[in-house]
């Protein structure tokens, strides 16, 4: 538009040579109407080059011929020379959205694969878009900023994920006294894990707002260990409920040798009211008379 505008006054210009320099009254009036049309238009065009519009959270990245300034704007109507252009930059709140069937499959402890469903709400930090802006080219019809999270924020983010949860063990949430399997809670172990690594490897570039996790899923693989671990530790159990019955019957067996018998017979025979002499003619078994109707 500026290049235009400047053409434009060139034209005005030679105009204005005509109607000084020529002869004919015609065509000095004809100039005279080319010159004002001329000027009023490159006027237009050299202040409508100066003003550019930044949509809201957007960042403003001036440039001076195809290169950034190092100069930034807010959003509104901002004023540039007219050789400068305002490209812009996306500076509102980005969501990395995974969650449900979307989540990430990442591998897991013992080469185990489990599918993580995560949000993350991010920013771009406006101190960094210039530099960012002039690292990355419009890829089709994609952006600048697009190309960035493409190239650099979604890996980094993908890395973290599978980083922190290299050493994630769902056999570990098995209850180890019923055998279920309670779904982790990976927001309590894994969220401030997840926002520390990306802090390190995106902190200069992004503010990591919020992280949220949903319940994983795993392979067909995992999903058998997890319930063939919880079916071991269930009958684990039942077999020391098992030997706690057998030494309980075996102490009762000892109590009951160690008791003199005839002693114990003659408590008997007292308690149904038998005749005691029956405990000493070397039979000690005494039974309940059966009672008639």
């Amino acid at each position: 538009m500026f290049v235009f505008g400047v053409l434009l006054a060139g034209v005005a210009l030679f105009a204005l040579a005509t109607v000084v320099f020529g002869k004919a009254d015609r065509v000095r009036r004809g100039a005279w109407a080319t010159f004002g049309i001329g000027l009023f238009l490159s006027l237009a065009f050299i202040v409508g080059s100066c003003i550019s519009v930044v949509p809201t959270r957007n960042v403003g990245i001036v440039t001076s011929w195809g290169k950034p300034t190092g100069r930034t704007t807010g959003a509104g109507l901002q004023w540039t020379a007219p050789w400068q252009d305002i490209d812009e930059w996306d500076a509102s709140g980005q969501t990395y959205a995974h969650l449900g069937d979307q989540c990430v499959w990442v591998t897991i402890a013992a080469q185990r694969r489990a599918c993580i469903p995560v949000q993350i709400e991010w920013s771009a930090k406006s101190e960094k878009a210039p530099e960012n802006w002039a690292a990355y080219r419009e890829v089709g019809e994609r952006s600048r900023f697009e190309v960035f999270v493409e190239r650099r924020v979604n890996p980094q983010i993908n890395g973290s994920l599978t980083s922190i949860f290299a050493s994630f063990d769902p056999l570990g949430s098995v209850d180890v006294t019923s055998g279920d399997a309670p779904a982790p809670d990976l927001n309590k172990t894994y969220k401030e894990p997840l926002i520390k690594a990306l802090t390190t490897e995106l902190g200069d570039e992004i503010v990591v707002k919020s992280v949220a996790f949903e319940s994983p899923r795993y392979d067909e693989p995992t999903t058998q260990a997890i319930a063939a671990y919880g079916q071991k530790i269930l009958e684990a159990r039942n077999l020391e409920i098992d030997k706690a019955n057998a030494k309980t019957r075996a102490e009762i067996t000892r109590t009951d040798a160690s008791v003199d018998q005839v002693a114990r017979c003659l408590q008997i025979a007292e308690k149904l009211g038998k005749e005691p002499g029956l405990c000493m003619g070397g039979s000690v078994s005494l039974t309940r008379p059966v009672q008639s109707d």
